[in-house]
């Protein structure tokens, strides 16, 4: 049984490097190669969405705001393409910051492009991979997000920061009709926001509420003095 076809986007700054490792990997039978040079995520993340892509591989050298940007709109627009990255350096600390958002897969410029190549195919496999001296940093980044999301874990984790600041704001005993005002939304849109706070948490009322919200640690917010409450 033959290689299933991978379909894999390259992108890279360097034009020439783009051509001559597109040329190397369209050599290989069950590869599709297409090539970009990472300008504009919305227009990267467009066109893979358009070839439904397989793997990316992505030259971070450096992990500059545009590069994190960009794996971070293909993780949540392609959450089952595969991420590699191509660095210059071997940087631990890169390594790790990339594993947290993501990417699968670590690959020096220096290597062999049989080695891109067995990455690249392992990638799609579902197969992770970190050079040796890499891992140790790769792994204290994951344990620590671990640790965080635990840490986390309550009653209130399935709330958006917008109906955590409402439930707060509820715990002090502001009214609808101020918290609206302060906020700079509707009545309407902070009464949506309490029904949704009260479907998450499993209540029926906003005593309920308050009560939960103080078991689970949430203080209270006050208003700000640039930004009153009006009286009732």
């Amino acid at each position: 049984m033959g290689r299933v076809t991978l379909r894999i986007l390259l992108l890279d700054d360097h034009r020439m490097l783009l051509e001559a490792l597109a040329a190397r990997l369209g050599a290989e039978a069950d590869l599709v190669v297409d090539i970009r040079e990472p300008a504009g995520v919305e227009t990267v993340v467009a066109a893979a969405v358009r070839s439904r892509t397989d793997v990316v591989v992505l030259e971070v050298s450096p992990l500059d705001d545009e590069r994190r940007a960009l794996i971070t709109a293909l993780r949540r627009r392609l959450p089952d393409t595969h991420l590699v990255v191509l660095s210059a350096d071997e940087d631990a600390l890169t390594a790790g910051e990339v594993a947290r958002l993501g990417v699968e897969g670590w690959v020096s410029k220096e290597a062999d492009v049989g080695e891109l190549v067995a990455m690249i195919r392992g990638a799609a496999q579902g197969r992770a991979w970190f050079p040796p001296e890499q891992l140790a940093a790769v792994l204290d980044r994951l344990r620590e997000d671990a640790l965080r999301a635990r840490s986390r874990s309550g009653p209130l984790d399935g709330l958006t920061d917008r109906e955590r600041e409402i439930l707060a704001a509820m715990v002090c005993g502001e009214a609808t009709v101020s918290l609206a005002r302060r906020l700079h939304l509707s009545v309407n849109t902070v009464r949506r926001h309490v029904g949704n706070i009260y479907a998450k948490l499993g209540v029926h009322g906003r005593l309920e509420a308050v009560t939960l919200a103080r078991s689970a640690g949430l203080a209270s917010a006050e208003p700000t003095r640039s930004d009153p409450v009006p009286a009732r």
